[in-house]
């Protein structure tokens, strides 16, 4: 199971990145999370995930391109998750955002087909509720 979602943001890319990269600070603007803890954005970095009806997951950070790409992921009981974040600029005033969430492995592929519709929309609440973050200022230190 595999979903993507892409969103043009008319704010510059560095500004999306300050908000997207804050994921300490998810919470406070998507409500398809409840709380991330644990270690600060690296590659390596663990963080454990609260989201609403769902317990907790850890996610593993394996790749980070500082101001432009992260990617996160699982891979417990057959279940492997995946979910990539990348901010593409679009001149010096605007950039794009893809979100993108990935379910396979023995157990994931069934069951990311039974909650497609869930997943679906958890990604596209995450990239509504960036754009009216970076809309209201979220992450702007002017």
């Amino acid at each position: 199971m595999h979903h993507a979602t892409r969103i043009t943001l008319d704010v510059p890319a560095d500004r999306a990145w300050s908000v997207l990269a804050d994921v300490h600070h998810w919470p406070s603007w998507t409500p398809t999370v409840e709380s991330i803890t644990g270690d600060q954005l690296a590659t390596g970095a663990v963080l454990r995930i609260k989201q609403p009806g769902r317990g907790v997951a850890t996610y593993t950070v394996d790749l980070l391109e500082t101001g432009r790409r992260f990617r996160w992921g699982s891979n417990r009981l057959g279940v492997r998750q995946s979910a990539d974040h990348i901010i593409t600029p679009a001149g010096d005033a605007a950039c794009t955002v893809e979100l993108s969430f990935t379910m396979d492995g023995p157990l994931g592929s069934p069951l990311g087909r039974l909650g497609a519709a869930k997943i679906r929309s958890m990604v596209d609440t995450e990239a509504a509720s960036l754009r009216a973050a970076v809309s209201a200022g979220a992450g702007n230190s002017a």
